[in-house]
């Protein structure tokens, strides 16, 4: 058996899809506040808070670690709620699994790096996250990886495509597919050739590929495309106008990722590129209008 944290969301809920195409025996342990039960098929569900979670791991061969929060912006309001939903909770809820000897593959992010060094950013280089998100990302990693059990470490960059429904929605590009008018873009001073934020977009499908390669192999991977695009760019290729307003706190210039390491040891690499993340999106949310709610 495989269990999924957090498999309602966004990401988990297209590895659980894909682990399922496997033919894998998948638990979904999700309190459905920001996930969606038809988002999982035919999958388990455990409706609990992961706090409040019990799991016979005598019997579980791997767990993906989705659940959490995820909106930088949010973390830099509410810092205490952040250390106990990224940090303590899920470390309290994976203790007995690295007591049983269950693989762990932990769901991280390129807010662990802060403002990077250099560019693109590799898995060792130096971490300074810039906001509580990033900090108890890497909070969670630093234990995992120390604890002994085997771990694989995740850190997405921008995931994107269809089947993206957050209540209220973060996201750049769902966020320009289901608004009108000018769209709002915090920051146009950054030291970037344009003064907006750059970030590497990795298509969801892609990204559900790399969990599957994952489950045979430890370490720590990026997963992103080693391109970047500015937040400009990707307002041209949906075809908007933006309203410049102020930088919100805790976002780093620039973010793209050396994929090297993923290529060569989870023999994996991006197939879809952003038109094909934009496309998908507006798909999904022609055929979906109102999301998951119908």
């Amino acid at each position: 058996m495989i269990v999924v944290t957090g498999g309602a969301g966004y990401i988990g809920s297209h590895v659980v899809r894909a682990l399922r195409t496997e033919g894998a025996d998948v638990l979904v342990v999700d309190d459905l506040r920001t996930g969606y039960r038809e988002s999982i098929g035919d999958a388990r569900l455990l409706e609990v808070e992961l706090a409040a979670a019990v799991v016979d791991w005598s019997s579980v061969e791997a767990v993906y670690h989705f659940a959490a929060s995820t909106s930088v912006e949010e973390s830099v309001r509410r810092p205490d709620y952040y250390r106990q939903n990224c940090f303590e909770d899920p470390k309290n809820f994976l203790e007995p699994a690295i007591q049983a000897g269950v693989k762990i593959i932990f769901s991280s992010t390129a807010a662990v790096y802060g403002e990077p060094e250099r560019i693109p950013i590799r898995e060792d280089d130096a971490k300074h996250p810039v906001n509580p998100y990033g900090e108890n990302k890497l909070a969670l990693e630093n234990f995992l990886l120390a604890s002994g059990s085997p771990c694989t470490v995740l850190r997405y960059f921008n995931a994107a495509g269809g089947a993206e429904d957050h209540r209220p929605e973060t996201h750049l590009i769902p966020l320009l597919i289901s608004s009108e008018g000018l769209f709002s873009v915090f920051g146009n001073d950054y030291p970037t050739e344009d003064g907006t934020c750059i970030r590497d977009y990795v298509h969801i499908d892609d990204l559900a590929r790399a969990h599957l390669s994952a489950l045979r192999v430890d370490g720590v991977f990026n997963l992103g495309s080693g391109n970047g695009y500015s937040v400009l760019e990707i307002l041209t290729l949906a075809g908007r106008e933006p309203r410049f307003e102020p930088r919100r706190a805790g976002d780093p210039a620039r973010l793209i990722a050396d994929i090297g390491r993923a290529h060569e040891i989870l023999n994996w690499q991006p197939e879809l590129g952003v038109d094909a993340m934009i496309e998908s999106a507006r798909e999904w949310r022609a055929r979906n209008p109102n999301g998951y709610r119908g």
